[in-house]
């Protein structure tokens, strides 16, 4: 049941049975969720936050008239969390990684759904930044070309940063830390998993369950003691059995002297 410190939330998609649906799913959940109001029309809900506030503004993208991106255009500022539902197809949903905005695919599934609440709670800045939203929409705008940054969340707000100067990415449970050029470094409340589907197109390798690195930064591959490499920073790391025939594949073809 909803209580002081509920999850305030309001749905906005143009087809009733998705509002209906995700209603209920979220009601399902063990979270002290509160749906404050559904709607249809993306019209109505610009006018309930421009009055009114919320935690959470679980929106839906394609929508006649008036798509989600319009609808925050509409806005001067964001007082709440957006959780975008989309069907958009992959190439699309790496943006949303990218800028670190959370999404849903259409069917929404309970466990993402759990797993967006449980982020969210974690999460010190509850609230869409404007810069994290221009660069989604440059991102999907710009879809064609390889994306050159990304957005690491932080204790108060996002860190825009040049992939190239990443160079390794290391687990810690839930947590991964990034390493940076320059000793600079973050920790950042994102699996390695979900890191590694983010910097794999750049060509990023990963060695070992714990370890994802930037070929761009090795600095010596030595085949003894199971196999290990250094990395630009100094960081001595080890290649897991596993991981071992796709790194030798990706050594053997820097060019050699």
């Amino acid at each position: 049941m909803p209580t002081g410190d509920s999850i305030k939330v309001i749905i906005v998609d143009d087809e009733t049975h998705c509002t209906e649906s995700l209603s209920m799913q979220l009601q399902a959940l063990e979270k002290p969720v509160e749906i404050l109001a559904k709607f249809n029309d993306p019209r109505k809900a610009v006018a309930f936050l421009q009055q009114g506030s919320c935690d959470i503004v679980f929106l839906d993208i394609e929508m006649p008239a008036m798509n989600g991106f319009d609808l925050l255009n509409q806005l001067t500022d964001f007082s709440f969390d957006v959780v975008f539902t989309t069907a958009y197809n992959q190439y699309a949903i790496k943006a949303f990684q990218y800028s670190a905005l959370s999404y849903l695919l259409k069917p929404v599934d309970n466990v993402d759904l759990k797993d967006v609440i449980d982020r969210w709670q974690q999460k010190n800045q509850k609230m869409l930044l404007a810069n994290q939203f221009h660069f989604l929409v440059d991102l999907l705008k710009n879809n064609s070309r390889l994306q050159t940054k990304v957005a690491l969340p932080t204790a108060d707000g996002l860190e825009f940063i040049e992939i190239h100067k990443i160079i390794r990415c290391q687990a810690e449970s839930n947590y991964t830390h990034i390493y940076l050029q320059d000793n600079i470094s973050y920790l950042i409340c994102r699996t390695l998993k979900d890191v590694d589907s983010i910097l794999r197109p750049n060509g990023f390798l990963r060695i070992h369950q714990s370890h994802l690195v930037n070929p761009q930064h090795l600095k010596r591959f030595v085949r003894s003691d199971g196999g290990y490499v250094v990395m630009s920073d100094g960081a001595q790391l080890s290649i897991s059995k596993a991981n071992r025939r796709h790194v030798l594949e990706v050594v053997n073809a820097i060019e050699k002297l």
